[in-house]
């Protein structure tokens, strides 16, 4: 039953229980038998359990647990077929089990399925009129058993259908997020690029006039630190945006990711000396890939590392191959990230930093330019423990196509 756990949610579960029930009821009526059960299998104990019984006569088994094999359930269980006993007791399959209860000594078994998985048991015992149950009377069983397994995925389907919705509809809400930040951004970053740089090369003028003067030279710095935090913004809306406008065709120089890790790394050699422990794992000679931003990936990553690392840390970058993909690994011994804060770290504008730290859409670049390659990145982190970003892209035909290039 554990596909039926996935999709069938508690409410539609409850009622493939009421309803089996149910069919049951019918059963028993149909047929006029004095004693039915239910069991239910349970995938986390391997165990079928009793979930209803009916009666003429009183029996303490409240609760009763099954395991394959063991008992009449059990076995039957374990055959996967439907079983018909008119006389336990002279029946070599059951009669060393003691069973007793079976006034008459005949009962059917009916294993019930759920697309081809585990899902339960019925048991009809005991007609009315002492007589014992016929091969006709089991084949209804049967039919109605099936019958009950299939309303049952019915519902497991129409789960599954929702849930897939859902899934969808939050993939479009979230697609639909990016595009508009990418409008958004074609639209600003034009309309203050320009005058920003005037302003900023203006400002790198007054500063180279006005060393001798401590007052202003502090004051100018701080403006450009304004200043650059503005155009940091800007040119990452402007990155931001390039990713829905990049054409997958386009021809690209292709890069080595050891060398494009080593040049990002030498971004923040100031911030890394003396105080962070670097660990390098390059495989050599690893498939060269299309550049399409990937070293403004490997920079972010760093920086989040180390900014995560605000005092002493270890900051460890491995590279390798994979069923046909290539797996360049960033783990950082930080402060870690938080299971809440995980789910949200790719979304747009979404930062636990200070505003003078960044605008949320470090990360949220970092996936659209993976995804470009058809790749993945993904976050492993606990709170205390650091984090481990790995970046894996799809490699395989490109191997494929140079060693055919190769042979010939």
């Amino acid at each position: 039953m554990q596909d039926c756990k996935i999709f069938l949610d508690s409410k539609n579960y409850e009622i493939s229980k009421s309803f089996l029930n149910g069919t049951l009821k019918e059963m028993m009526k149909l047929l006029k038998a004095e004693c039915g059960s239910l069991f239910l299998f349970d995938d986390e104990t391997n165990e079928l359990v009793l979930n209803n019984f009916y009666n003429s006569q009183p029996l303490a088994i409240k609760g009763l647990r099954r395991k394959a094999g063991q008992g009449i359930c059990g076995k039957v269980f374990r055959l996967r077929q439907p079983v018909l006993v008119k006389d336990i007791d002279r029946d070599i399959r059951f009669h060393s089990n003691g069973f007793k209860h079976y006034r008459t000594g005949s009962f059917m078994a009916i294993p019930l399925f759920v697309y081809g998985n585990p899902f339960g048991l019925i048991n009809i015992g005991d007609k009315v009129n002492g007589k014992p149950f016929s091969g006709q009377d089991l084949d209804f069983c049967v039919a109605l058993a099936k019958f009950g397994c299939r309303i049952i995925e019915n519902l497991l389907f129409s789960s599954k259908i929702r849930q897939e919705n859902e899934r969808l509809f939050q993939e479009k809400s979230l697609l639909e997020k990016y595009a508009s930040v990418g409008k958004m951004a074609s639209g600003i970053v034009h309309e203050i690029a320009n005058p920003l740089d005037g302003v900023i090369r203006f400002a790198n003028m007054l500063t180279g006039q006005m060393e001798r003067d401590p007052r202003f030279s502090g004051y100018l710095s701080g403006i450009k630190e304004g200043l650059a935090r503005i155009r940091d913004i800007t040119m990452s809306l402007c990155n931001f945006g390039r990713q829905f406008k990049n054409a997958p065709s386009q021809e690209q120089i292709e890069a080595d990711v050891n060398k494009l890790l080593e040049d990002s790394l030498a971004i923040f050699q100031d911030r890394i000396s003396g105080r962070i422990r670097l660990k390098r794992a390059y495989r050599k000679k690893l498939p060269k890939v299309a550049d399409r931003g990937l070293q403004q990936v490997f920079i972010n990553l760093i920086k989040n590392a180390l900014d995560a690392m605000p005092g002493t840390g270890e900051l460890e970058i491995r590279t390798g191959l994979s069923k046909g993909c290539l797996l360049i690994v960033i783990k950082d011994s930080g402060h870690g990230i938080l299971p809440e804060v995980r789910e949200h770290i790719f979304e747009p504008f979404f930062t636990t930093k200070g505003q003078e730290k960044g605008a949320g859409l470090g990360l949220s670049i970092c996936k659209e330019i993976v995804n470009g390659y058809l790749g993945q990145i993904i976050v492993q982190s606990k709170p205390g423990k650091g984090a481990e970003f790995c970046v894996s892209i799809p490699i395989l035909e490109r191997e494929e196509k140079r060693k055919c290039e190769e042979k010939k």
